[in-house]
């Protein structure tokens, strides 16, 4: 491990943000809302689908996919700040493990979640997790990561937001890194956005429309096409063996 992550992830949940001071129960319905929005129509249809969230934070993705009737659904993250609270709001299948730990394990999954993990990683450990991932799905089984997008607009504010982030990523160079290690089939888009006031949605939508319409305009007049650029904060890739 690179030396400065000691002192980072020995107590990353408390300095992100001082989040150890907020209302954890409010930002876990938060953050699951948002997160069930927009992931839990990618999980196969099957309820019994064994699902493990890599990096699991304090069951973000796990709350959601356990409420939505999956049954087989587990978390780790090497964070004990961030356990111990998930497992106080009553998260009982968030444990605390090295995503290395876990693949030592040798089982297997039909789906592996990893939700902004991968650009915490050095290009070196990006390739071996993904490796692992592929070794680690049941045959017609398939991952989901989320990262940020480096396409996106203010993409300081999701890439450098947080120091320990290494490997940044947008949709040419996310196909190329899992077509490169060997999943043959890999989907790339856009994050959700929404605001859950109606007002501030819609002038959200209307504003976003303008943005996308303008930066277009920009890429057409370099003599690039946007057929292959995503706009959103956030990517989600999806790959599937």
């Amino acid at each position: 491990m690179l030396k400065y992550r000691d002192t980072i992830y020995n107590n990353y949940f408390s300095n992100q943000v001082n989040k150890l001071e907020l209302d954890h129960s409010k930002m876990l319905a938060e953050q699951a809302s948002h997160n069930g929005a927009e992931l839990i129509g990618l999980l196969p249809s099957n309820k019994n689908a064994k699902i493990v969230d890599l990096g699991c934070g304090f069951g973000t993705f796990v709350k959601p996919a356990l409420d939505a009737g999956y049954t087989n659904v587990t978390g780790y993250d090497i964070s004990k700040e961030q356990v111990k609270v998930a497992n106080q709001l009553g998260l009982d299948t968030v444990y605390e493990s090295s995503i290395e730990d876990y693949f030592a394990k040798g089982e297997k999954a039909d789906v592996i979640v990893g939700l902004d993990i991968i650009e915490h990683f050095t290009k070196d450990e990006l390739i071996t997790f993904l490796v692992e991932v592929k070794k680690h799905l049941n045959p017609g089984g398939k991952a989901i990561f989320r990262t940020p997008n480096m396409d996106a607009p203010q993409t300081s504010i999701y890439a450098y937001g947080d120091i320990s982030h290494e490997v940044f990523l947008n949709k040419s160079s996310a196909l190329q890194v899992m077509s490169s290690v060997g999943f043959p089939n890999t989907s790339v888009f856009g994050g959700l956005l929404r605001n859950t006031n109606p007002l501030k949605e819609f002038i959200r939508k209307l504003g976003w429309w303008k943005y996308k319409t303008f930066k277009k305009i920009v890429l057409f007049c370099t003599a690039r096409t946007w057929h292959n650029v995503v706009f959103e904060p956030n990517l989600l890739i999806v790959v599937e063996v």
